[in-house]
C-alpha cells in the first residue's frame, strides 16, 4: 500500500496543533513547579497511527511549544525528548502489532512518568522533591490513555474517510 504523505502532514499537524492547546490551555499548577494537562490524550491519539517521526514531532514539539508559550521554557527541551520519545515508543510498538495499543499506551506513560520524576529532580535540585510529581503524572497518563482510548474511533473514521464528516 501506498503511503499518504500529504495525509501524515496533515494529521501531523493537527496533532501538534491539538498537544499545544490541550497542554497549554487545559493544565493544572503542581506543587513542584511544572503542570497537569490533557496534552498527553492527543500524543497517545495520535501515535496510534502515525509514522514513528510523525509521532515524535507531534509528542515533542506541540508539548514543548506550550512549555514555552506557558512559562515554563526550563522544562522545553526534556519535554522535547520525553514527549517525543513517549510518542515514538507508543508508535512503533502499535506498528509491530495493533494488539499492543493498551500496553503501548502504558510503556509510553511509564516513560513519561519516569522522565518527569529525572528532569523535575534535576531543576528542584533534590531526588526527593522530584518524587512530588509522580502523583500527577499518573493521574496524567491515566487520563490521556481515557482520552486516547474514547477518541480513537473517531480518528480512525476520519483517517479512512475524511468525507464522512
Amino acid at each position: 500500500m501506498k503511503h499518504d504523505y500529504t495525509r501524515e502532514l496533515v494529521f501531523g499537524a493537527l496533532g501538534i496543533a491539538l498537544v499545544f492547546i490541550s497542554t497549554l490551555f487545559l493544565k493544572l499548577p503542581n506543587s513542584i513547579g511544572g503542570y497537569l494537562n490533557l496534552g498527553d490524550g492527543f500524543i497517545l491519539l495520535f501515535s496510534g497511527f502515525l509514522s514513528p517521526f510523525a509521532s515524535f514531532m507531534v509528542g515533542g514539539a506541540g508539548s514543548a511549544f506550550a512549555d514555552i508559550a506557558g512559562g515554563y521554557g526550563t522544562y522545553a527541551i526534556a519535554t522535547i525528548l520525553i514527549k517525543g520519545i513517549e510518542g515514538l515508543l507508543i508508535s512503533v510498538l502499535i506498528h509491530k502489532n495493533m494488539r499492543l495499543r493498551i500496553p503501548a499506551f502504558l510503556l509510553g506513560s511509564i516513560w513519561m512518568i519516569a522522565g518527569y520524576y529525572v528532569t523535575d529532580s534535576i531543576l528542584n535540585a533534590s531526588w526527593i522533591v522530584g518524587l512530588g510529581g509522580i502523583i500527577g503524572n499518573v493521574i496524567q497518563a491515566a487520563v490521556g490513555i481515557v482520552i486516547a482510548l474514547a477518541a480513537a474511533p473517531f480518528i480512525t473514521r476520519l483517517k479512512e474517510d475524511p468525507k464522512e464528516f
